[in-house]
C-alpha cells in the first residue's frame, strides 16, 4: 500500500468536492466532534498509512490548517481534566535501581523496552512527569516510547514525536526547500524525551543508550507505522547541559533553536537549545532529492583588497539583524586599517562611531556568538581550500594570560606560576587552513573559553567532559569540511597534546570522504603482535634516508609546577635520521577506551643524533593515517608536518601584530567577539606579508586600491 503524504492529505481536502464533504459533514446533525469528522473524513477518502490505518492525527492537522485558511468553521476543541489531558499514571513513584553499578559493562541486563502496553504505558509517564525536566508536556504526533531496562531496576526513559515544523539548524543543515520538507517532514523523529534518572550515576551510560536506540528506532517505528524514519533530532538545553552523551554517540550539533517552539515563529518565549541530528540512513538526501551544494572554488589572493576584502569575508554573517551583520563589517573594515591600536585609534575617535562598536560587543543576542560571526569567513576558507589539491589544517591552543583584567567578567584558570598564584584568562583552540606550501587559507574554527581546574574530577570521566575533548571537535569540523569538498584532501595536523586513541578512533569510524591525520606521538603505546612499545619499535626500524630540516626559534617557556621550563633556541639546520613503520596500537586500558579494538597506523621516526652544543635534540614520532610506504612520502608528511608552526606565528601575530592581550572589555564574551574579529585580521595580514614573499611577482592592485597603488610607486621610485 502507497502511504499518503502530509501534503498530499491537504491537497486532497482542498479539492472543491471533497471541501463540499467536509461542509456538509459539518452540517449534519449531530455535528461530528473533530475526531469524529477526522474519522469520518478517512474512510469516505480511504487515507491510511503504509500499515492500512486510518491517518487520523495527519487528517485531523489538515483539517485544522484549512481551518485556518478560511474554508471551514471546525467545532469547539473537547477537553478532559482542568488541562485537557489526563495521562495514566501509578499510584506510586517508580522504584529506584538497586545496586546501580557505576561502570557500563557491570550493568546487568541493559536493554530497551518498548512501551506498548498499558503497565509499561504508566511506568514510563509516572517516570516522565516526577522525574524529566519537562514533567508533563505531552508527545506529539506518531509516538514511540521506550523505558530503560536492566536487572537493576528502570533507569530512565525516552520518547518520540513529530519532528518539529521548522527549524533554522536542521533545515540549513538537511539542505532541502520547503516542498521537500513538507513531502519528508515525517521521516524525522523528534526525540523529545530523554530521562536517565537523576539517582543514577554510571559512566558511558547515556551514549550507550542513545546507541542501543538509534539501532532500534528504525524497525520499530517502522513495524508500527508503516514509515521507515530516516533522521532523528533532539534538543539539548543550553547552559544546562553541554551535550557530551549526543557528541559521544555521534549525534550531530547542527545551531541553536530561536526559542519559538515546536510550530515556529508563531510561538514564542522558549528557552534556546542546541540542536542535535542522527541520520539513520546515509543517503538520506539522495531520498529527499536534495542536490549537493555546489562550492565554488577562490584563488587564495582574491578578494583581499582594502575597499572590498571586509565584505567578502564577514558580509554573509546571519547575526539574527542585517544591520548587525553590516555593522560588523564597518568594525572589520575600520579595525583591519590599523590592527595595532585599538578602535577608538583606529576610527580617528569618532564618537557615535565608537558607541556603536561597543554595543555591538556588549549585544546580549545568543545569535551574536563566535561561530555565527566567523560563519562568512568559514565558506571563504573551504572556498579556497577546494582551489587546492591538498589542504593542511593544523589545530593549536594558545592561552590568553588576562589575569590584571580584575573587572573582566568570565574568565577561567589558565594555570598557576611558581608560587601557585592562580593565571585567569581565556583559552583559544582554533583551526588553521594552509595550503601544502604553508601559505594560510582562512580560519576553519576559532574556540574561545574559560577553562576550569581539573582538580576534584574523576579522572575516568568520558573523554566529552574532559579539556582535551576540543581536539576531537576539532577533527569533527575537519571531517565535515572534508565532505563539503571530496575532490581536495584534508589532513588535519596536531602537536603531542592531540595524541588521543579516541581522536585515531573517530577517523576510522568516520564515513565517506575521510579527513587524514597527522599527529605527533606522545605516548609510548604497546602494540599489537610484539612486546616492544611504540618508540623502541620505531627505533628499531631501518634506517629510510637522512636528511637536513629546519627547525624554527624556540621560544623561551618558564617552568611550571607540572612541567619543567625550557630556555630559548635560535632557529637551525638539524641533520635527522629518518625511519618509518606501520604499526597496530593497543587501546589504552582507560574506562572510555578499553573496549575499543587496535588501531593500524603508520608511523615516521626522526631523531638527530648529534645536536649542537645547548641545543635541544630532535625527536619526533609521528602517528599518520596517511599510507607511507616509501621515503619519499614519510618526507612529505614531515614536511606537512613542519608546517604545523604557522600556526604559532598566526598566534604571535594574533598578540603582538593585533594586540589582544589589551582589550579592556568587561565580560569575557564580549571580550572574544572582539578577538574573532581580530583573528580574520591577523590572518590577512599574515597571507599578505607570506604571499609579498613568496609570490612577488603578484601585481599590486590585487591587494591595494588605486591611490594606495600610486603612493608605493613613488616611494619606490624615491628610494631607489
Amino acid at each position: 500500500m502507497v502511504m499518503i503524504t502530509a501534503s498530499s492529505i491537504k491537497q486532497r481536502l482542498t479539492e472543491p468536492e471533497n471541501v463540499k464533504i467536509v461542509i456538509g459533514l459539518l452540517g449534519s446533525d449531530p455535528a461530528p466532534s473533530r475526531r469524529g469528522l477526522a474519522k469520518k473524513i478517512c474512510h469516505r477518502l480511504d487515507l491510511r498509512d503504509g500499515n492500512g490505518d486510518l491517518q487520523m492525527a495527519t487528517t485531523s492537522k489538515a483539517l485544522g490548517e484549512l481551518e485556518g485558511q478560511g474554508l471551514w468553521t471546525l467545532p469547539e476543541r473537547r477537553t478532559s481534566g482542568p488541562q485537557g489531558w489526563n495521562p495514566t499514571r501509578l499510584r506510586e513513584s517508580v522504584a529506584a535501581p538497586r545496586g546501580m553499578p557505576e561502570v557500563l559493562e557491570e550493568v546487568a541486563g541493559l536493554r530497551l523496552i518498548e512501551v506498548a502496553d498499558e503497565e509499561h504505558l504508566r511506568i514510563w509517564n509516572e517516570l516522565m512527569i516526577r522525574e524529566h525536566p519537562l514533567k508533563a508536556c505531552r508527545l506529539v504526533g506518531r509516538q514511540l516510547r521506550y523505558l530503560i531496562a536492566s536487572d537493576h531496576g528502570w533507569l530512565g526513559g525516552i520518547g518520540f514525536g513529530s519532528a518539529a515544523l521548522h527549524m533554522e539548524g536542521r533545515d540549513t543543515w538537511v539542505g532541502w526547500n520547503i516542498s521537500q520538507r513538507s513531502e519528508c517532514l515525517e521521516r524525522v523523529l523528534n526525540m523529545s524525551r530523554f530521562l536517565i534518572r537523576p539517582g543514577v550515576r554510571c559512566h558511558n551510560l547515556a551514549s550507550h543508550v542513545l546507541g542501543l536506540c538509534a539501532r532500534r528506532v528504525g524497525g520499530d517505528f517502522q513495524r508500527r507505522y508503516g514509515v521507515s524514519p530516516w533522521l532523528l533530532e533532539s534538543f539539548v538545553e543550553t547552559g544546562a547541559y553541554d551535550g557530551s552523551c549526543y557528541k559521544a554517540a555521534n549525534w550531530i550539533p547542527v545551531g541553536e533553536t530561536k526559542g519559538r517552539g515546536r510550530n515556529g515563529p508563531h510561538k514564542a518565549g522558549k528557552s534556546i537549545k542546541d540542536i542535535y541530528l542522527y541520520p539513520l540512513v546515509d543517503d538520506f538526501r539522495d531520498r529527499i532529492g536534495v542536490k549537493p551544494a555546489t562550492i565554488e572554488a577562490l584563488r587564495m589572493e582574491s578578494g583581499l583588497d582594502s575597499a572590498g576584502w571586509a565584505g567578502q569575508e564577514f558580509g554573509n554573517c546571519e547575526l539574527g539583524d542585517q544591520r548587525l551583520t553590516d555593522r560588523l563589517v564597518k568594525i572589520v573594515s575600520v579595525q583591519s586599517a590599523q590592527p595595532n591600536g585599538s578602535y577608538s585609534q583606529a576610527n580617528g575617535g569618532q564618537r557615535h562611531d565608537l558607541k556603536a562598536y561597543y554595543r555591538f560587543l556588549n549585544n546580549e543576542g545568543t545569535e551574536l556568538n563566535l561561530e555565527s560571526m566567523l560563519k562568512s569567513h568559514r565558506s571563504q576558507t573551504i572556498r579556497r581550500m577546494k582551489n587546492q589539491e591538498t589542504v593542511l589544517i593544523v589545530q593549536d591552543t594558545t592561552d590568553l594570560n588576562l589575569s590584571t583584567r580584575s573587572h573582566c567578567e568570565g574568565l577561567g584558570q589558565i594555570g598557576t606560576n611558581q608560587t601557585g598564584t592562580i593565571s585567569r584568562g581565556l583559552r583559544l583552540h582554533s583551526s588553521l587552513a594552509l595550503s601544502q606550501e604553508g601559505m594560510p587559507l582562512g580560519l576553519v574554527q576559532l574556540h574561545g573559553y574559560a577553562p576550569q581546574s581539573a582538580e576534584g574530577k574523576d579522572p575516568q570521566r568520558p573523554i566529552e567532559e574532559k579539556d582535551s575533548y576540543r581536539w576531537m571537535q576539532g577533527f569533527e569540523q575537519a571531517m565535515e569540511v572534508a565532505a563539503l569538498i571530496p575532490d581536495t584532501r584534508v589532513i588535519n595536523v596536531a602537536d603531542r597534546e592531540a595524541d588521543m586513541f579516541e581522536l585515531f578512533d573517530l577517523q576510522r569510524r568516520q564515513t565517506g570522504r575521510k579527513a587524514e591525520l597527522l599527529i605527533r606521538a606522545k605516548s609510548d603505546r604497546c602494540l599489537e603482535a610484539t612486546e616492544l612499545k611504540l618508540f623502541q619499535e620505531l627505533a628499531a626500524a631501518p634506517l629510510a634516508t637522512t636528511v637536513s630540516i629546519s627547525v624554527p626559534r624556540q621560544r623561551e617557556h618558564l617552568s611550571k609546577p607540572s612541567t619543567p621550563g625550557r630556555s630559548e633556541g635560535r632557529a637551525r639546520e638539524a641533520q635527522v635520521e629518518i625511519r618509518f613503520k606501520e604499526v597496530t596500537l593497543i587501546a589504552p586500558n582507560a574506562a572510555q577506551t578499553r573496549d575499543l579494538e587496535p588501531i593500524t597506523l603508520w608511523a615516521i621516526y626522526l631523531v638527530e643524533k648529534n645536536p649542537p652544543e645547548g641545543a635541544t635534540q630532535v625527536e619526533w614520532l609521528l602517528l599518520t593515517t596517511i599510507e607511507v610506504l616509501s621515503a619519499k612520502q614519510a618526507l612529505k608528511c614531515i614536511r606537512w608536518y613542519c608546517r604545523r608552526w604557522r600556526i604559532e606565528e598566526w598566534h604571535r601575530v594574533l598578540k603582538s601584530g593585533c594586540n589582544i592581550l589589551d582589550h579592556q572589555n568587561h565580560t569575557a564574551e564580549a571580550l572574544l567577539r572582539a578577538i574573532a574579529i581580530d583573528a580574520v585580521i591577523a590572518w590577512r595580514i599574515m597571507l599578505l606579508a607570506l604571499l609579498g614573499r613568496e609570490v612577488p611577482e603578484l601585481p599590486c592592485d590585487v591587494v591595494f586600491d588605486r591611490y594606495e597603488c600610486e603612493v608605493l610607486d613613488l616611494l619606490k621610485k624615491k628610494t631607489g
